[in-house]
């Protein structure tokens, strides 16, 4: 059982925080704007925009870890988004102040590399976090409304909360319950026999990727399915699959690794690296049917 984060607002005073790969400045100056607008106070960790030696992270893991940790630390923030994903994240795991965030449990927002710091968290500090928007990226490019009134709803702790499967492609027909869980396929099977390895038996698993062919895309399920991870799991949700081969092939590999378990599997719900993601909170109770075709989360996300 994971704790419950606080609920935020839109007057709550949130950071934006870079654990993995720097952004463009400019995209965020624009997002922070658009933010702000809402009435969301809003904070700049000062590494957003830096380069490290390694081009690719922004700033070096010192860097990195001490001002993710002394955000953590202050108790000045109602909760944290990230400016984008990228990679870097798994390389500070075992630095980062896992007592500052159960201390202090507050919504963790973000998606792609920061699967890798949900699944620390949730078995480090047992708090829950949530696979859902970044600045550089969504918050950038506009939420469609829908997708705004969700992450808010959530985030405010109602429940239950449903959305139809409305352009959702059903692989596998059926009805589930269970612990919602998941984020970008490649981190979950990367921190596979690690101390952040994560995973919720008889829990509805949800998953996205970018930039994986299809054989590869086989291989990380294959390496799943050979850990014993989709014995017990209840139902798989598979957001939009961005360059990840045709879909046809996607189709094919779901129909194989899932078809003997007798669970409902659908895939293209709107979350992943096109951005407008659907917040998908880790820990809440979930409801996933293809036969009245809805997806739902059943109790509150957050702590009122």
């Amino acid at each position: 059982m994971l704790t419950r984060p606080r609920a935020i607002t839109k007057t709550s005073h949130l950071a934006v925080l870079a654990a993995s790969s720097p952004s463009d400045l400019g995209r965020i100056d624009d997002a922070v704007a658009k933010l702000r607008e809402l009435g969301l106070r809003i904070t700049l960790a000062p590494n957003i925009g830096v380069r490290g030696e390694h081009g690719y992270l922004a700033g070096d893991d010192d860097e990195r870890v001490e001002t993710l940790n002394r955000f953590l630390r202050s108790p000045e923030f109602d909760g944290f988004l990230f400016a984008r994903g990228g990679y870097g994240a798994m390389r500070i795991l075992d630095r980062i102040d896992y007592g500052a965030i159960a201390a202090n449990p507050r919504p963790i927002i973000g998606f792609s590399d920061i699967t890798a710091l949900h699944q620390a968290m949730a078995l480090k500090a047992k708090v829950a976090g949530f696979h859902g928007p970044m600045v550089n990226l969504d918050f950038h490019d506009g939420l469609s409304p829908d997708i705004e009134e969700w992450f808010w709803r959530i985030l405010g702790g109602e429940a239950p909360v449903s959305r139809r499967l409305d352009g959702v492609t059903v692989v596998a027909e059926g009805e589930a319950e269970g612990v919602l869980f998941g984020g970008c396929l490649s981190l979950t099977t990367a921190l596979i026999g690690t101390p952040y390895d994560f995973w919720i038996d008889d829990g509805i698993w949800f998953w996205e990727e970018v930039g994986e062919s299809a054989y590869r895309i086989d291989r990380m399920l294959t390496h799943l399915r050979l850990s014993g991870r989709f014995e017990k799991i209840r139902g798989v949700i598979v957001g939009r699959l961005r360059d990840c081969g045709e879909a046809g092939e996607i189709d094919l590999l779901l129909r194989e690794f899932f078809g003997s378990y007798t669970i409902p599997v659908v895939r293209d719900l709107q979350f992943g690296h096109y951005g407008d993601n659907l917040l998908m909170p880790f820990g809440a109770n979930a409801r996933l049917s293809t036969r009245d075709g809805t997806f739902a989360i059943t109790t509150p996300a957050v702590e009122r």
